[in-house]
């Protein structure tokens, strides 16, 4: 059989006991039985205690609601700052096709291009010599109409001819345009 470990003190030889005392509740004041007494502090201690709990559990709710606030701020900024730095970037890659293009406009309008296109697609060559036409034209006093000259060479109505004229020239300069934007937009599909 084994013994339990004890340790004991001994003085001459004999063992030391504990010393154990009496400890006597408080006296009642007159008015209070003795229960009461310990049951209003007893109920008033778990009341602070559960007072604090609540505060504390207040305070642990603000700082969590605080903190998720803090995230959420800091997780908008990020994406924030992300969105920025995209839009940054495509400006970037748009100005530079804009650069890209306009470099490509003026190789385009360039008059040696236009010359060899009007040579080569539609067999033009330089002019020998220039020659102007020219149509004075008067205002009417009465009618607010325009009419040619009386000096003028031409013998067709004042008012057709100038109409025609313009008819014409607005008519050779689209055909022009279009054959210039037509021949630009086959050379950029090359």
């Amino acid at each position: 059989m084994t013994l339990s470990a004890v340790k004991r003190d001994h003085v001459n030889g004999a063992a030391l006991a504990p010393r154990l005392r009496l400890v006597r509740p408080a006296r009642p004041t007159k008015g209070q039985s003795r229960g009461s007494t310990s049951s209003r502090s007893r109920a008033s201690e778990i009341a602070r205690c559960r007072r604090g709990f609540r505060i504390a559990c207040a305070v642990l709710v603000f700082l969590s609601a605080m903190a998720m606030v803090r995230v959420e701020f800091t997780v908008r900024a990020t994406e924030v700052s992300l969105t920025a730095n995209a839009l940054r970037k495509d400006i970037e890659s748009e100005r530079i096709k804009g650069e890209s293009l306009e470099a490509r406009r003026t190789a385009l309008a360039t008059h040696a291009r236009i010359e060899s296109i009007a040579g080569v697609s539609m067999r033009m060559g330089s002019a020998d010599s220039v020659a102007y036409i020219e149509m004075p034209m008067v205002p009417d006093g009465h009618t607010g109409t325009w009419h040619a000259d009386a000096g003028s060479d031409v013998s067709v109505s004042s008012q057709r001819v100038p109409g025609l004229l313009a008819s014409i020239m607005r008519m050779t300069a689209g055909e022009a345009q279009v054959l210039l934007v037509g021949d630009a937009g086959l050379a950029s599909s090359r």
